[in-house]
C-alpha cells in the first residue's frame, strides 16, 4: 500500500513538473519571430451552409529592441472588400491599438477597446483574438496531459491542457471567461483552443493542424478553422505561403502607407 501511495505521488509531481504558466511561456518563447508574411485564403460558412471565400496577406513585425510588434492584415479578394485592412500597433505601455480601412471611407478609423469584442469582417475571429496574449493577463491551471488528433490529416500529439482565466483587472476587456488550450508537451504550439463566455458556456472553438517547421522551433499551422457556436457560424483558413524572419520595410506598418493605399499594390 505505502508503495503504492509514494508511486503515486511521483506520478502527480512529474505530471505537473511544469506549470501552466511555464508552458505559456514555453509556447511564447520558442514560437516567437521577428517577422512573418503569410498568404492565405480564407472561407466563411453561414448557418445555411452559404459560402464566401476570400483572399488575404498578413505581416508582423517585432522590434529587436523593443519586442512591440507590429501587424497588418489586408484582403485580396473578393473586390468588394479588396483594400480592406486592419492594422496594430503596439506601445510601451502595452497597449496594442487597431485601426480599420474601409477603401470606400478613405480613412483610418480607430477600434475603441469595448469594440475588440466584436467579429473582425464577418469572420470568427474577434478583434481581441487578432492580438497577442499578454501572460499576466490571466491566470493559469495545468488541468491534465492527453493525446489530441484533431483530423483525418492531424497526427495524434501529447498536450498538456491549460485552463487560462482573465484576471480581476483584465477581465472586463475581454469577451470571454476563460479559454482552455492545447498544447504539445514536445514543440509546444497550441492545436486547440475552447473559448468559454462569462457564464461558463463554451462559445466558440478553434482548432489548427498540418503544422509545417520553417525555422528552428517554430511551428505554424497549414490549417485552421473555427467554430462558432453561439452563431452556428464557421471560418476556415488555409496558409498558402508563410515566410519567416525574412526583411519587411517598416513602412508598411504606417498610417501613411495605408491611407496612400499602398497596401493595394503588390510588393
Amino acid at each position: 500500500m505505502i508503495k503504492k501511495i509514494i508511486i503515486g505521488i511521483i506520478f502527480i509531481n512529474n505530471l505537473f513538473a511544469i506549470t501552466g504558466k511555464e508552458v505559456i511561456q514555453k509556447e511564447k518563447q520558442l514560437q516567437s519571430t521577428l517577422t512573418e508574411q503569410s498568404h492565405e485564403l480564407m472561407l466563411l460558412i453561414d448557418e445555411d451552409g452559404t459560402k464566401e471565400k476570400r483572399e488575404l496577406k498578413r505581416y508582423i513585425k517585432k522590434n529587436k529592441l523593443t519586442n512591440l510588434r507590429d501587424a497588418l492584415i489586408t484582403f485580396i479578394k473578393p473586390v468588394d472588400i479588396n483594400g480592406v485592412a486592419l492594422l496594430e500597433k503596439q506601445y510601451k505601455k502595452g497597449e496594442e491599438i487597431q485601426w480599420l480601412y474601409i477603401p470606400e471611407l478613405k480613412k483610418l478609423q480607430r477600434i475603441a477597446k469595448g469594440s475588440k469584442k466584436n467579429y473582425f469582417m464577418g469572420t470568427d475571429f474577434t478583434y481581441e483574438d487578432l492580438s497577442p496574449i499578454k501572460i499576466d493577463n490571466y491566470t493559469y491551471k495545468l488541468i491534465k496531459k492527453e493525446p489530441l488528433q484533431v483530423s483525418q490529416s492531424d497526427k495524434l500529439e501529447n498536450c498538456y491542457v491549460i485552463e487560462m482565466i482573465p484576471t480581476q483587472k483584465f477581465a472586463p476587456n475581454t469577451n470571454y471567461g476563460k479559454k482552455i488550450l492545447w498544447i504539445t508537451t514536445n514543440h509546444f504550439y497550441t492545436k486547440k483552443i475552447e473559448f468559454y463566455n462569462k457564464n461558463n458556456k463554451l462559445i466558440k472553438t478553434q482548432i489548427a493542424w498540418d503544422f509545417i517547421n520553417p525555422t528552428g522551433t517554430v511551428y505554424r499551422p497549414i490549417k485552421i478553422k473555427v467554430d462558432n457556436l453561439e452563431e452556428n457560424h464557421k471560418t476556415l483558413v488555409k496558409v498558402i505561403n508563410i515566410k519567416i524572419n525574412e526583411n519587411i520595410k517598416n513602412k508598411i506598418f504606417s498610417k501613411t502607407y495605408i491611407l496612400n493605399e499602398e497596401h493595394m499594390v503588390s510588393e
